[in-house]
């Protein structure tokens, strides 16, 4: 296979990218510096001699940055950190006509070619500090610099294909694939905002009426989009399913836990997409409505003005969302317990949280006050 060597190099913590220009298959993208070994040399050789025609420096060529990576043209890309030797300034000189320094929070800002970004998620790792992270229910999450890492499952494929049909169609709030990393761990774009973590009660902000509209406006436009997703089979956390004519896929987790709020209190992202799978539109519908409305132990009149606003938004009457509630979390809670029993350890962690338990006692009240619920929302 034809070896090219990158240089990862480095300044005061930063790293530098070149944006390519040739050929027209790669312009536009953005690598680390570098290229192809000629024969009778060596590997750092090349690196030094490719470092000196494409940026106009000496490097020092140092340890390598992770493993081989094959790239689509069927080469074998080999990276490792270097260091500027004198006091230059790296320009572009060939194939490139921008360079930047990028921060290990900046290193998901630009568009990496393909072949680079397993070496550019190890980069990242080395130079970014990973800071454990709050939102969401299923965990083990972790930031590094301005990617999360998560860990990945079965489902993974097909969840990175919905967000990036999503991202393609421009719903907001979406978080952006990028891959896996070294420790074969899922890479997402970090959204920035404010998230719940595992406050409870939940703080009034995340369940609040104008916030609870947005939700219902932003499911309408998610689901419009999920139900143009192609329809082969794929594995989902919750098997091997189709889309079907007048389904959507739904994220199947709409709660506080997993949303992100802007400085105005704003929805701004929307988290843990591992339980998306195709499904009804009201299952996302009525899952929310629990998880911000009818869960919190709220009198009547505020549940079916919250109720009411989250059905308005999303355009459909309350009574019906009310209707979908209780054989939506039930059949959520057979979910969980049988995904534990099963092995799997993101629903092995919710079982032992004593969600499912506290589920069944929140249900078997709102059975309770459905009638009065019902008159509330259909006077209103």
């Amino acid at each position: 296979m034809q070896v090219i060597v990158g240089a990862a190099i480095v300044r005061n913590g930063r790293v530098l990218a070149a944006r390519r220009t040739a050929p027209s298959s790669m312009a536009g993208g953005w690598e680390f510096p570098g290229g192809k070994v000629e024969p009778g040399e060596t590997e750092h050789e090349a690196l030094v001699r490719e470092c000196r025609e494409e940026l106009g420096v000496d490097v020092t060529v140092g340890a390598r940055l992770g493993d081989d990576v094959v790239t689509g043209s069927g080469g074998l890309l080999r990276v490792w950190w270097a260091g500027v030797e004198g006091p230059d300034e790296p320009v572009p000189l060939q194939d490139h006509d921008d360079l930047r320094w990028l921060a290990p929070d900046e290193l998901a800002s630009v568009p990496w070619l393909p072949a680079d970004w397993p070496l550019v998620h190890a980069a990242a790792d080395t130079l970014a500090e990973p800071v454990p992270l709050t939102g969401g229910r299923v965990g083990g999450a972790v930031r590094v610099g301005d990617t999360v890492r998560r860990p990945t499952g079965p489902w993974t494929p097909a969840v990175h294909d919905l967000l990036s049909w999503l991202h393609d169609a421009d719903v907001p709030g979406v978080p952006t694939p990028l891959g896996l990393d070294a420790d074969g761990r899922e890479v997402l774009r970090y959204l920035p905002g404010r998230t719940m973590g595992d406050a409870e009660p939940v703080p009034p902000e995340f369940r609040s009426l104008p916030l609870i509209a947005e939700v219902g406006r932003w499911l309408r436009r998610f689901h419009q989009v999920s139900g143009t997703f192609p329809t082969e089979p794929r594995d989902w956390r919750r098997g091997r399913l189709t889309l079907r004519p007048g389904g959507v896929v739904c994220h199947n987790d709409i709660s506080p836990h997993n949303l992100v709020l802007d400085e105005r209190g704003s929805l701004a992202g929307v988290l843990d997409w591992d339980m998306a799978a195709p499904g009804h539109p009201l299952d996302d519908v009525a899952f929310a409505a629990w998880q911000l409305v009818l869960r919190h132990g709220l009198g009547v009149d505020e549940e079916a003005r919250g109720l009411g606003g989250l059905a308005g938004a999303y355009g459909v009457g309350p009574a019906v969302v009310l209707d979908r509630v209780v054989p939506r979390l039930r059949g959520a809670v057979r979910f969980m317990r049988r995904g534990a029993a099963a092995g799997d350890p993101g629903l092995v962690r919710l079982l032992t949280t004593g969600i499912p338990e506290a589920t069944e006692a929140g249900l078997e009240a709102l059975q309770a006050r459905r009638a009065v619920l019902l008159a509330a929302v259909t006077d209103g």
